[in-house]
């Protein structure tokens, strides 16, 4: 089984330590790679320095040992030099690379390799260079010096050359390299002690600075989760974390006052709620025992009308009592409708041919006006089950609604969609005066109506026969353009 590495999943201690020691080691690498470069600068420079002294005292040594006219003295004292234990070798060579003399004896007469050679032609070539007798380091322990031919060397030496020979001087390198490698194992040493360090103070500092305020906001989350709106955080501190804790108890203060209003609004609903019950109850026992007298009444009303002659004039009042006698009778049967709605009596329904019967009876009720029906059906052959008589009666109410709203001419269109496959959605269209902005969010609350002769229980039944086949309503409107209102429904009731 393989080890996921996902730094994503971690906690937020774990990333910044993670981090931090990334960042660290990096500045590690870096600094001991600094401080030993600069380690090693420091003590080549100072064997430079070494060097250039050694040169000027054996170049010293030398002039004076041939000005006694004793050269055979100078290997010797070449050689006892070379007993220092910061010098391993001295030579005198001349500009071919022979030795000349040298503190290693057996190397006299012979010659440097070639490569040694070609430094030496490279350095002393060009006899007229102002810095022809001045210490030219090769290396941190290697260098040459060219022994300058004076008058007082003209008894052994021609006067035309420039100088009477080349002084190699080698430095031990192996003291330098301990030097080195301990400064080197120092620097490392340091880094990573920084690094610890760091790395601890880090973590110190993320448990006191940022773990402690978080756990704190955690623990007091989980109490507002719940149910405990009197937790406040108090700090003093005036950091990003003093804010989110002063954020954090105003939004818990916030939250306690909207829970307190929600809280009184509920009982107020509740309260208005059973008050609206027993008037429903009261107005649909009122509507059920005014509906007998009402139907005797318009029953009595036409016979009377019916024998009155034709140009009697009473006849013409007697048929506007029956005009607002039906009125009365639809309205009293539609608040009966909407207080004890029938139960629904659901079967499998083409949704097209339901759809179309309603389009067909609205066309009906157009009262000279020019309107243009339109109509998109389904595709396919579906069903949908639902209360055909219902669903006719809200089709119908939105049509007649539309037929309303336009004064002379216009266009109503009905269209079916499925979504989802699951869903059956109905939209009816019109090219009316449409609805204010103010009036969308209540016009289907009960007895809510902008027209003269509607009773405003329209619309809140369509709402309440749609909710009762577990679907929804919605209506779109723009004033001087029209207004939409979509039905979803599911195709299959829930719960059959």
């Amino acid at each position: 089984m393989k080890a996921k590495f996902k730094p994503i999943n971690w906690k937020l201690k774990h990333k910044i330590i993670f981090h931090v020691f990334v960042i660290g080691l990096i500045s590690v690498f870096g600094l001991t790679a600094l401080y030993v470069n600069a380690e090693k600068d420091l003590i080549e420079a100072l064997a430079g320095q070494k060097t250039e002294l050694v040169g000027y005292m054996i170049d010293c040594n030398v002039r004076h040992q041939m000005m006694k006219g004793d050269t055979d003295a100078i290997p010797i004292n070449l050689e006892r030099l070379t007993q220092s234990s910061t010098i391993e070798r001295l030579r005198i060579l001349d500009l071919d690379g022979k030795i000349l003399s040298s503190s290693q004896g057996v190397e006299i007469g012979t010659t440097l390799p070639p490569e040694d050679r070609a430094v030496v032609r490279q350095l002393f070539s060009d006899p007229d260079q102002a810095e022809l007798f001045t210490i030219k380091p090769v290396s941190g322990t290697k260098s040459y010096i060219a022994l300058e031919n004076r008058p007082e060397c003209a008894e052994c030496h021609a006067q035309d050359a420039p100088f009477n020979g080349i002084l190699e001087i080698k430095l031990d390198e192996s003291l330098e390299a301990e030097l080195l490698q301990r400064k080197r194992g120092q620097g490392i040493l340091i880094a990573f002690t920084t690094l610890v360090l760091l790395t601890f103070v880090i973590f110190r500092l993320y448990a006191r600075v940022i773990n402690r305020p978080l756990l704190q906001l955690k623990e007091s989350m989980r109490k507002v989760e719940a149910g405990d709106l009197d937790i406040r955080l108090e700090t003093r501190k005036l950091d990003e974390f003093g804010d989110l804790a002063k954020s954090f108890s105003a939004m818990v203060n916030k939250l306690k006052q909207a829970n307190r209003e929600i809280e009184e609004l509920h009982s107020r609903q509740i309260e208005r709620a059973g008050h609206l019950a027993s008037l429903g109850e009261l107005a649909a026992g009122l509507a059920h025992e005014i509906k007998n007298p009402i139907a005797g009444i318009k029953g009595s009303l036409e016979i009377i009308r019916d024998r009155t002659p034709e140009d009697d004039p009473q006849r013409e009042i007697f048929s506007e009592i029956l005009k607002q006698t039906d009125k009365i009778y639809h309205i009293i049967q539609d608040l009966l409708d909407y207080a004890k709605p029938k139960e629904l009596a659901m079967r499998p329904v083409n949704p097209n041919a339901c759809v179309q019967e309603a389009i067909h009876m609205a066309a009906a009720q157009t009262q000279e006006k020019d309107i243009r029906f339109g109509f998109s059906g389904l595709d396919k052959e579906i069903t949908v089950l639902c209360d055909a008589d219902k669903l006719q009666e809200v089709i119908l109410n939105l049509l007649i609604n539309g037929l309303a709203s336009i004064d002379k001419s216009g266009e109503i269109d009905t269209g079916l969609e499925l979504k989802e496959e699951d869903i059956l959605e109905i939209r009816i269209s019109d090219t009316g005066s449409g609805i204010r902005a103010e009036h969308l969010d209540k016009i289907f609350q009960p007895f809510f109506t902008t027209r003269k002769r509607g009773t405003g229980l329209g619309l809140s039944i369509c709402k309440q026969i749609i909710e009762a086949h577990k679907g929804h309503i919605s209506v779109e409107s723009t004033v001087g353009k029209g207004t939409a209102f979509t039905l979803s429904l599911p195709l299959d009731f829930p719960g059959e």
